[in-house]
């Protein structure tokens, strides 16, 4: 994950660039190295309890590939998946408990703003937090 002037970011193009909001500075953040990203915490979407699969993450299917989705600002979270509890997790807690098929899509209420972390990328960054990337504020 790497960002530049002219390019933008992996987590989307001109990110650097965006209005200073609470969303956009995690945006920023996440998109800085894996280890702001590990760092960081986005909203997921829950699956609602007395529905089948309550309690746990819900995740939509792209592709015929499994994502979970994360938002960098609850509203949108609130706008684009309305029937889920939304709940702040931490991304190195999130990378760590998905199943290795699963990716991680953000920010997907929007066309401009998504970006997909698919599977394999997930897979570089498990090792690279087992090589010792740090995934709080604390490293």
């Amino acid at each position: 994950m790497s960002t530049n002037e002219q390019h933008g970011s992996a987590f989307g193009h001109g990110v650097d660039k965006a209005p200073p909001t609470e969303a956009a500075e995690l945006r920023r953040r996440m998109a800085a190295s894996p280890a702001g990203f590990l760092r960081s915490a986005a909203w997921v979407p829950w699956k609602p309890e007395g529905t089948p699969d309550g309690g746990s993450v819900a995740h939509v299917v792209i592709r015929e590939k499994p994502f979970v989705p994360v938002f960098t600002d609850p509203a949108d979270l609130a706008a684009g998946l309305p029937d889920t509890e939304g709940r702040p997790v931490p991304m190195h807690e999130l990378v760590t408990a998905l199943p290795e098929e699963f990716g991680i899509v953000v920010d997907p209420t929007s066309t401009a703003d998504a970006n997909f972390l698919h599977a394999d990328v997930l897979a570089v960054i498990r090792e690279q937090m087992r090589s010792g990337v740090p995934t709080d504020d604390d490293a």
